[in-house]
């Protein structure tokens, strides 16, 4: 591998486990194009705060030897043309253009130092990784595992935190389950009604946001020629929990969670079983609130990171499948494929997603509905009868 050809992958969504997969999509692109990787997270991402610190370094291993010092020379040259070697440290605000972020471009260029700071999932790469590639014939899911066992290691005093926790709560309680529940966004309603058309087709979800207007509670939504109804958010997952009791008799649950609400709600139901880690919190419905202190800022960082490596260290795992620190989990280890479920909702499985207000298809039909079925009930009737005396007269 040359030592002038490097892939600088800066942040893209200022969420830590968004940027952590973020990552992972653009290791692939540095070893697809032979270049060194270098992560670089600036001051203004979430978990942060800290001037002219590198925010990936606060909580994992660096992924090479090179740092964006190195990186920042005269003589290099950039790709995409709008860098240069004085304005890396910087945040290109019309990068949501994706203007020069061709991914045919990134994986061609010829430049010295090529940033990548758009998101490529794995599933877009694969068809880019040639037969001596290690990650050649593999799903996306391996790929991620792959990418994450060789890059991501996290640092000695985040694994500390995480492996005194383990023994001091969970070890020696096997099975163990853990439970990733999201906060309820009241302002969000996903209707699956119109999955067809604001549905994304290639993950099969719904992803389009409605803002909700205060309804009395029970109220159904309504739509001309269409009945809906709202299907609480969080409330699938006490049946998963109970099955997995029941069939593999778990002794523990760890929760990962944001809401103090949830971690009440599952206290009255669990009790003992109830393991959680002393981490900040929030009501439903109290605003997120974004602290200045870069020493708490960091905190914050290592309490989310901290809750997904103690959830690795379980038996079992049920997660948001619309959240990143579920994915995040299902790819710090091999799991087997029984002993992780994510919730989510498909047009097919009549599922729904659990971090937000739902509007499902009534389950009583309609009238035109109803009236369709029984003049077909009455043509069947009327046909059968017919054959029955044709075969009558015949005899």
């Amino acid at each position: 591998m040359s030592n002038d050809r490097f892939l600088l992958i800066k942040s893209w969504s200022y969420i830590l486990w968004g940027d952590v997969d973020h990552v992972l999509g653009q290791l692939l692109v540095a070893e697809l194009t032979n270049r060194i990787p270098v992560v670089y997270w600036p001051t203004h991402c979430l978990h942060n705060g800290y001037i002219l610190t590198n925010g990936f370094e606060l909580y994992f291993e660096p992924v090479s030897n090179y740092t964006i010092f190195d990186v920042a020379k005269p003589e290099y040259t950039y790709y995409p043309p709008i860098w240069n070697y004085e304005n890396l440290f910087i945040e290109d605000q019309n990068k949501d253009t994706w203007i020069y972020r061709n991914i045919g471009d990134l994986l061609s260029s010829q430049e010295n130092v090529v940033v990548a700071d758009v998101y490529y999932n794995i599933h877009e790469l694969i068809p880019f990784i040639k037969k001596n590639h290690p990650a050649y014939g593999m799903s996306s899911h391996q790929i991620y595992r792959y990418l994450f066992n060789k890059y991501i290691k996290l640092r000695s005093d985040i694994n500390m935190e995480v492996q005194g926790f383990y023994n001091s709560w969970l070890k020696g309680n096997h099975p163990v389950l853990a439970v990733h529940v999201r906060r309820a966004e009241k302002d969000m309603v996903f209707d699956t009604r119109d999955s067809k058309k604001n549905g994304n087709q290639y993950w099969n979800k719904i992803y389009k946001k409605y803002k909700q207007k205060p309804q009395k509670k029970g109220k159904k939504l309504y739509r001309l020629f269409a009945k809906g109804k709202f299907k609480e958010p969080n409330r699938g997952y006490h049946k998963e929990i109970k099955k997995y009791i029941n069939k593999y008799n778990i002794k523990k649950i760890f929760l990962l969670t944001d809401c103090e609400d949830t971690l009440n709600e599952y206290k009255n139901i669990y009790g003992s079983m109830l393991v959680y880690t002393n981490c900040k919190r929030i009501k439903n419905d109290e605003p997120v609130y974004h602290i200045e202190n870069p020493m708490v800022v960091r905190r914050r960082g290592i309490e989310i990171v901290k809750d997904a490596y103690i959830a690795a260290k379980c038996d079992f795992f049920i997660g948001n499948d619309f959240s990143n620190v579920s994915h995040g989990i299902t790819r710090i280890k091999d799991w087997a494929d029984k002993n992780v479920k994510m919730m989510y909702w498909t047009f097919k499985r009549r599922k729904y997603p659990i971090n937000a207000m739902v509007v499902v298809k009534s389950d009583k039909p309609s009238i035109f509905t109803r009236t369709a079925q029984r003049v077909k009930k009455l043509f069947n009737r009327f046909k059968k009868n017919k054959e029955s005396r044709g075969e009558l007269n015949a005899k």
